[in-house]
């Protein structure tokens, strides 16, 4: 089994190199396509610049004005079909939801789980697709 013509486009937005670099790598090494920002506004630039971009997985503190919270915001409003992954040092606040946001995951978090989160919102059927359509046997 093979995905053909199909590489899923993740934007990975961290304020912190490597942290960044780690989950860029962690995209890529699971077989997605990885492009990344350091900022809210960074990470609004390149949504309007790639079109493909599925999901999202940010930090929530990005260490300026416009935090993660405040870009899930932005992208409900402005690409309402991507999905939102939020990640933080500190446990999700019990009175923030944005129907967008599909998971949230404290630092460290599991590699293997956030994976699976991805997969899930590239195939899921919020998006109406399914994973067949893009395997090729």
């Amino acid at each position: 089994m093979s995905i053909s013509q199909f590489d899923p486009v993740v934007l990975v937005v961290e304020d912190q190199g490597l942290l960044r670099m780690t989950a860029v790598s962690i995209m890529e090494d699971s077989g997605f396509e990885a492009v990344e920002a350091k900022n809210a506004d960074e990470a609004l630039t390149m949504l309007r610049h790639y079109p493909d971009i599925l999901v999202v997985f940010t930090d929530i503190d990005l260490n300026a004005e416009k935090d993660g919270f405040w870009l899930a915001e932005q992208i409900k409003i402005g690409w309402p079909k991507i999905d939102v992954i939020v990640t933080s040092a500190y446990p999700r606040p019990k009175n923030y939801n944005l129907d967008n946001v599909i998971a949230y995951y404290e630092k460290p978090y599991s590699e293997k789980d956030l994976i699976n989160q991805i997969q899930k919102a590239v195939f899921g059927s919020r998006r109406g697709r399914s994973i067949a359509e893009f395997v090729s046997y």
